[in-house]
């Protein structure tokens, strides 16, 4: 039979709930979830105590929680609360006030809120995430962890909480700009042991959650235009992050209320939150990061789960609906007449070199899907591109391919430029020795299609290939335009080609003539 759980954070900006029911394996669906922005922590870093208004209405929300999770019949509920509560000298008497309501409410330690927030941000990514760093701005803390889907290696909890900093430094509507000053000098003070630590290891992305974060991250998209997600995530770019911190910090909190996506009672917090995001980012030097709805509140059903079920394996919550491979390609803005040209060509080498490669038909789909999709990672950054396609593709769950088929996509797209496939990378490893053959032959035929194509013009209108007994590859590319460039770089990238079939490579061109 399903059963059902429910989790409640207590935060010190806003108080959140989720009830999840588990009908199949590891994995759970919420149905339901709320936030009330109950500011518990208010006056709380200023004076140790908790202010007796926001106790009040905090309690009130909690009976409603309870209320909520008995409908449900809930076969176990987990409370927390975090930086308000443990700074707090008078938490005791909360806690006893909550356990009479019939919730019994623990405190997180600081490392178990940052162990959590990473478990649920990555509980909803489609992907192995090799290592990630992952930060959140809470109303009290900040919480930074560097964290894979197996192991912790650092954690820290820092007092930069948009709440706390807002009340320490924030005096003047709008902020007085010696004020912002003052605040972000104690931040890169605050933040100096922990970057020390965390610089030596090395993460492949960043993410951010929690509230201040979506809210920059949605009031950044709505006021340019530009959506800038990546399924479940959405991309935040420094640049912009600062452009928009310029705009919040003249404006007084009316017009700031109208600005900001989201919670409008977040207006006086958003100024100080948003500077501690962007510290954080110039002093990790991070150009953009993944910013999630997913966190503390998603770590602990997880982990509820995990307990429950006597596993430590991962739990997953339903995947959103699956895309086509035309939804994929357009949501991350890709060049169409180049992809669908390097595809064009990539599906002619395929054929006309099958008694080469000798894969089944069945890869032709795989390498056309790759070629499509090769440059998607330039939706998030030019340099490293590739890699951010590789993840990309592997977090969209298209419903044209299987996870493995996918996972073939997602590495023939990553090695169309820089290196070649290798043992040492990690998507790549996982792989069997069979796909690990097929991924560096198909991707040895992407990378002199993209190659052919490089300047993005089509100038290459078709190609014809011959293989004589000595193992000599002649391509040949038409085209009315001298293609010496195109030749060139051809060579060049086509060195995996000679690896991989242990050929020579030689690129020709004939002429034609445009058509009347």
């Amino acid at each position: 039979m399903a059963q059902h759980f429910a989790v409640i954070d207590v935060g010190s900006n806003a108080m959140r709930c989720q009830v999840a029911v588990v009908d199949q394996a590891k994995h759970y669906r919420v149905l339901e979830q709320g936030r009330q922005p109950v500011r518990l922590g208010r006056d709380v870093f200023q004076t140790g105590k908790l202010n007796p208004q926001a106790v009040d209405a905090a309690l009130k929300v909690l009976a409603d929680f309870k209320k909520l999770a008995d409908r449900f019949r809930v076969k176990s509920i987990r409370a927390v609360g975090t930086s308000a509560l443990r700074e707090a000298s008078d938490s005791r008497t909360f806690i006893r006030r909550a356990a009479k309501i019939g919730i019994a409410l623990e405190i997180l330690s600081e490392d178990e809120e940052a162990r959590l927030i990473s478990l649920g941000i990555m509980s909803g990514l489609r992907f192995h995430l090799p290592l990630g760093l992952f930060l959140d701005i809470g109303g009290g803390s900040v919480e930074l962890s560097v964290a894979n889907t197996t192991n912790t290696f650092c954690l820290f909890s820092l007092p930069l909480g948009a709440v706390r900093l807002t009340e320490q430094y924030i005096a003047h509507d709008p902020p007085h700009r010696k004020d912002v000053t003052e605040l972000r000098e104690f931040v890169r003070g605050q933040l100096k042991p922990a970057l020390r630590r965390i610089q030596r290891e090395k993460f492949t992305m960043a993410f951010g959650s929690a509230g201040t974060i979506t809210a920059l991250a949605e009031t950044d998209s709505r006021i340019t235009g530009d959506a800038n997600r990546t399924g479940s995530l959405t991309v935040l770019r420094r640049q912009r992050l600062k452009a928009l911190l310029e705009i919040l910090i003249n404006e007084p909190a009316a017009k700031r209320a109208a600005m900001i996506s989201g919670d409008p009672k977040r207006t006086d917090i958003i100024v100080a939150g948003g500077f501690v995001l962007y510290e954080i980012m110039a002093e990790f030097g991070l150009d953009y990061l993944f910013v999630s709805r997913r966190g503390l509140r998603d770590g602990l059903m997880v982990d509820l789960l995990q307990r429950h079920y006597a596993d430590t394996g991962p739990w997953h919550p339903d995947a959103d609906r699956a895309e086509s491979l035309d939804q994929v390609s357009q949501k991350y803005l890709y060049d169409a007449r180049h992809a669908h040209h390097v595809g064009q060509l990539a599906l002619n080498l395929f054929y006309q070199l099958h008694n080469l490669h000798r894969l089944p038909e069945k890869y032709a789909s795989m390498l056309n899907a790759a070629a499509l999709l090769h440059d998607i990672g330039l939706f998030i950054a030019g340099p490293k591109h590739h890699k951010h396609s590789y993840y990309l593709i592997k977090s969209s769950a298209m419903k044209s391919f299987n996870k493995l088929d996918l996972e073939l996509v997602a590495n023939i797209a990553r090695y169309h430029r820089k290196s070649h496939p290798s043992p040492k990378h990690l998507g790549f490893s996982q792989l069997s020795p069979t796909n690990q053959d097929v991924v560096r032959k198909l991707s040895a035929l992407l990378r002199v299609a993209d190659a052919l194509d490089f300047r993005g013009e089509q100038r290459v209108t078709s190609v014809s290939c011959t293989l004589d007994k000595n193992k000599a590859l002649t391509i040949t590319a038409a085209s009315t335009a001298s293609l010496s460039d195109e030749i060139e770089w051809t060579l060049k990238k086509g060195k995996l080609i000679e690896e991989v079939f242990n050929l020579k490579l030689s690129i020709k061109q004939t002429k034609t003539h445009r058509a009347r």
